[in-house]
C-alpha cells in the first residue's frame, strides 16, 4: 500500500487471498443413532480431503469470501461397513457426488476484539443447495518470526433430510440433527492493494 501524507484520501482496501492447509484443517460431524429401539449411539466422523479459498478484505471484512470444497469420499467414522454405507447412494452417493461445497456470501463481524463473526453462504451436498450460517472463531496466534497462517474454528448444526440424506431404518434410526464442526488453517497465497 502506498503511504500518503494527504489525510483526507482515503487508502485502498488491502485484499489479501489465503488457501486452506488440507493437512492442518479438520472437517468433523457428530450425530446420534438408536439401535434396536434401546441403545443410543453418538456417530462422530470426519472427511480428511478439504481444500479452498479466503479472499479478506481487511477494510471491510463483511466484503470478504470463502470457498471450501469437501471430498465426499474422504469420510471416516472408524467403521469400515458403515463408511461403505455411508459413501453408498443411500447418503452421499459419493460416484455421482464427489464433492460438497460452501461458498460464503456474508461475513458478519459480531466481536471484533474476540475474533468472532458469522459466516452465511450456500452449502450444496448432493447437488442439493441451502444458505446456511456458521458461527466462527478466529484463533490465529502468532509467534514472531512465524509465517503468517489464519486458523477459523467454525460450527453449525444442519438438518441432514434438508439436503436428501433421508435413509432410515426402524430399528436404526438416525437423528436428523447433525453437528458439524471445521477447524480450518489458511496460509497466504497473494496480497494486493
Amino acid at each position: 500500500m502506498t503511504p500518503t501524507n494527504d489525510r483526507n484520501q482515503i487508502p485502498a482496501a488491502t485484499v489479501t487471498t489465503w488457501e486452506i492447509d488440507p493437512k492442518a484443517s479438520r472437517v468433523e460431524f457428530t450425530t446420534r443413532m438408536r439401535l434396536m429401539f434401546l441403545m443410543k449411539v453418538k456417530v462422530q466422523g470426519r472427511f480428511t480431503d478439504v481444500s479452498g479459498t479466503l479472499t479478506v478484505d481487511e477494510r471491510e471484512p463483511a466484503n470478504s469470501q470463502v470457498i471450501v470444497t469437501i471430498g465426499t469420499a474422504s469420510l471416516d467414522t472408524k467403521a469400515a461397513a458403515r463408511d461403505k454405507h455411508l459413501r453408498s447412494a443411500d447418503f452421499f452417493e459419493v460416484e455421482h457426488y464427489p464433492t460438497m461445497t460452501f461458498t460464503g456470501r456474508r461475513i458478519e463481524v459480531l466481536d471484533r476484539a474476540a475474533g468472532h463473526y458469522r459466516v452465511t453462504g450456500a452449502l450444496t451436498i448432493r447437488n442439493v443447495t441451502h444458505e446456511v450460517s456458521l458461527d466462527a472463531w478466529n484463533i490465529s496466534p502468532q509467534a514472531a518470526g512465524e509465517k503468517p497462517r489464519l486458523m477459523f474454528n467454525l460450527m453449525m448444526v444442519l438438518n441432514r433430510r434438508d439436503f436428501g440424506l433421508t435413509w432410515s431404518r426402524p430399528q436404526q434410526k438416525i437423528a436428523d440433527e447433525v453437528n458439524l464442526a471445521l477447524s480450518i488453517e489458511f496460509t497466504p497465497v497473494s496480497s494486493a492493494a
